[in-house]
């Protein structure tokens, strides 16, 4: 397991979970691209680079009151972390709380993210690996 890769991905989570966006920013490659868990978000649920940073950012602040990641596993080959868990959110104007399986693909490059990708479905972060569960 590559412990520096799923350090860095756990610190992309936290910055995600806290919204801090200049701290993202600073984790993230000038290409990264976001795949977003919420699919109605952004275009076609992708956002690119750090424009689509902070558009992501912006998107879930008004979307979402509440959107915190509990990891419960984790893998680091090389570059790419997955990491399975739940998500825990709360709409921003239906005030509806849910908690929900989901897993994360985070690939980097030169210690920064490069690629994230959220999954509704724990299984298909480890098959985005060309894993099979």
């Amino acid at each position: 397991m590559s412990r520096e890769t799923v350090k860095l991905a756990r610190r992309v989570m936290e910055t995600l979970g806290r919204r801090d966006v200049s701290g993202l920013l600073a984790l993230s490659d000038p290409e990264v691209e976001w795949h977003s868990f919420f699919a109605e978000l952004g275009d076609k649920g992708v956002y690119l680079g750090h424009g689509g940073t902070r558009q992501y950012m912006r998107d879930l602040n008004d979307a979402w009151e509440i959107v915190r990641a509990d990891i419960d596993d984790r893998l680091g080959v090389g570059d790419v972390a997955v990491l399975i868990g739940r998500i825990h959110y709360r709409g921003s104007y239906s005030g509806i709380e849910t908690e929900t399986a989901a897993g994360w693909m985070l690939k980097f490059r030169h210690g920064r993210v490069v690629c994230f990708r959220a999954f509704r479905e724990p299984e298909q972060a480890l098959e985005a690996l060309g894993l099979e569960t």
